[in-house]
C-alpha cells in the first residue's frame, strides 16, 4: 500500500480491485503501531471506521460510487466537532466533551464517502505553533522524533507525513496548516476566506480563521478541497462562489507569470538549505517556461501588524471568561498569548479591520498581472523539541517568537489562498518547502502550479518508520 500513489488507490477502489475495508485496516494498523511514538492521534475510532469502510465497500460493489474520496480514510484536527466522538480542542477543559453534531466540513467528507478514523493532536485551542500540549503530550516530527511537528495542526501533519492517513483536516489562523505542513514535508492548503464553512470548528480569530486539507500530494489536496468547499447558509462567514474546476490541474503552466516579493516577509533571512531548494524550484518554473519576476510591496509593516491587532481582540472574546476565572487552565504559551491579546484596544481593532480590506485590495492589485506569488514557506526546518531553536545559517533563533509567521499571516488577513508543498530536504534530512499564493477564488491556479512543481521535483520522501 505504501508504494501506491493516491491516484492508484482511487482507481483501484473504483475498479473494485481494492477494498475500502482493507485500506482502512492498513491505516488503522499503522496508527496502532506508530501513534504511541508520534502522538499524532488523540482519539482513534477503529470500530466506527471499520463499519464505515464496510458500508463504502457495499455501496461501491452495488455501483453507487460517490467519487474520488469514497472509501478513503481521513483524520480531523481535534478542534473540529465530530458527532458522538470526543473533541478536546486541545484542552483538558474539554476532555470529556462529545458533540452531538458533526461540523459542516465533516458532513461534507462523509457525504463524499470518506471514512473518519480519528482526531489529531493540536496546540491548546489551536493557539500556537509547536503542538507541544501540556494536556495531551507532544506530537513528534516523523522525519526526526526529536523535533517538533509544528502547529497548531501538528497532529494532522505528522499523521499524513508518517503515512498513518492520506488526508487530514486542519485549521489556519496565522499559518496553522502551512507551518506544520512545511516542517513535516506534506501539502497543505489554506483556501480563500469563506470557501470552507467554519461551522462546528472551535473559533480562534473568526475573521481570519480558515479550514483546509493537509495531504500527501497535490492531487489528494485538490480532490479534498473540491469536497470541502461550498456555501453554508448557517455560517455567516461562508461565501457563495463558483465550485472549483480541476480540469486544468495536470495541464502545462507554460506562459504563466509568477511574482517574488521578499518585502512581504520583511526580507527575513532564509537558511541556506531552504533557500537553495527555493531557488531550484524557481529554476524548475523557468524550465517550464514560466516568467518569474521580483516585485515590491511598500505597505509591509502595516500588513504584518494586522494579524496581532485582529487576532488579539477576537481571541480575547473567545477566552476572556476562562482567562479571568481560571487562568491556570491555559498552557503557558497560550496564557502568554492571552496576556498580550487582552491589551489590544477596540480602536486598534477597528482600524485593523478597515486596513484589512484596504490591504486585501492593494495586494490583489499588486498581483493583477501575475498568476501567483511564490515564497519560501518556513525559513528554516523543524526545530528540536528540547530547545525550540530555529536554526538559520548556524544561528539559533527562538521559534516561539514566530519569526515564520510573517510568511503566512498576510494571507490570513487578506483572505487569499495559499498552498505549501515540499521541495526536498536539508543536510539533516529534514523537509524544506515553498508557498504559492493566489488571488482570491483562484485555488485552481495555485493547485495547477503546485502540481507542475511537484511532478518535477525528485527527492527521497521515505520516512524510516
Amino acid at each position: 500500500m505504501q508504494d501506491k500513489s493516491f491516484k492508484e488507490i482511487i482507481s483501484s477502489i473504483q475498479k473494485k480491485e481494492l477494498s475500502p475495508v482493507d485500506l482502512t485496516t492498513y491505516y488503522l494498523d499503522r496508527i496502532g503501531k506508530l501513534n504511541p511514538t508520534l502522538n499524532a492521534f488523540l482519539t482513534v475510532v477503529s470500530d466506527e471506521a471499520s463499519k464505515q469502510a464496510k458500508q463504502a465497500e457495499e455501496e461501491i460493489c452495488k455501483g453507487r460510487y460517490r467519487g474520488p474520496l469514497h472509501g478513503i480514510p481521513f483524520a480531523a484536527k481535534d478542534i473540529i466537532n465530530t458527532a458522538n466522538i470526543r473533541t478536546t480542542n486541545g484542552s483538558r477543559k474539554y476532555n470529556t466533551f462529545i458533540p452531538d453534531q458533526d461540523a459542516f466540513c465533516i458532513n461534507k467528507m462523509r457525504e463524499a464517502g470518506a471514512i473518519l478514523v480519528g482526531k489529531t493532536n493540536t496546540h491548546q485551542y489551536a493557539a500556537a505553533s509547536t503542538t507541544i500540549n501540556v494536556h495531551y503530550g507532544t506530537t513528534k516530527n516523523p522525519h526526526d522524533l526529536k523535533k517538533i511537528s509544528g502547529g497548531s495542526s501538528g497532529g494532522s501533519a505528522a499523521a499524513v507525513a508518517a503515512n498513518l492517513i492520506p488526508v487530514a483536516l486542519g485549521s489556519d489562523t496565522g499559518g496553522s496548516i502551512r507551518t506544520p505542513s512545511s516542517l513535516c514535508g506534506i501539502v497543505g492548503l489554506k483556501p480563500t476566506y469563506g470557501a470552507i464553512s467554519l461551522r462546528g470548528v472551535f473559533p480562534n480569530s473568526p475573521s481570519i480563521d480558515h479550514m483546509g486539507p493537509m495531504c500527501e500530494s497535490v492531487l489528494s489536496t485538490a480532490l479534498t478541497y473540491r469536497v470541502l468547499e461550498g456555501y453554508d447558509p448557517l455560517d455567516t462567514k461562508s461565501v457563495q462562489c463558483k465550485p472549483i474546476n480541476l480540469d486544468n490541474l495536470e495541464k502545462s503552466i507554460s506562459g504563466f507569470k509568477i511574482a517574488l516579493c521578499p518585502d512581504l516577509y520583511e526580507n527575513q533571512e532564509i537558511d541556506s538549505d531552504v533557500y537553495t531548494k527555493y531557488m531550484e524550484t524557481i529554476k524548475i518554473l523557468s524550465d517550464l517556461n514560466v516568467e518569474v519576476k521580483e516585485i515590491r510591496f511598500e505597505e509591509v509593516k502595516l500588513i504584518q501588524n494586522l494579524f496581532y491587532d485582529i487576532a488579539g481582540p477576537e481571541f480575547t472574546k473567545v477566552h476572556k471568561k476562562q482567562y479571568d476565572e481560571e487562568p491556570e487552565t491555559f498552557d503557558p504559551d497560550v496564557r502568554k498569548r492571552m496576556d498580550w491579546s487582552v491589551k489590544v484596544g477596540i480602536e486598534a481593532y477597528q482600524k485593523a479591520m478597515d486596513d484589512k480590506v484596504r490591504m486585501a485590495r492593494l495586494l490583489e492589485e499588486t498581483l493583477k498581472d501575475f498568476d501567483a506569488l511564490i515564497s519560501p514557506a518556513t525559513p528554516f526546518t523543524a526545530p528540536l523539541i528540547e530547545d525550540l531553536k530555529a536554526m538559520i545559517n548556524g544561528v539559533g533563533y527562538d521559534y516561539t517568537v514566530n519569526i515564520h509567521r510573517q510568511f503566512f499571516s498576510p494571507y490570513n488577513v487578506t483572505g487569499m489562498p495559499s498552498i505549501v508543498l515540499p521541495t526536498g530536504k536539508d543536510k539533516n534530512n529534514m523537509p524544506t518547502s515553498i508557498q504559492i499564493v493566489g488571488k482570491r477564488w483562484c485555488e485552481n491556479t495555485i493547485l495547477q502550479i503546485a502540481y507542475n512543481i511537484e511532478r518535477n521535483i525528485v527527492y527521497n520522501k521515505t520516512i524510516n518508520m
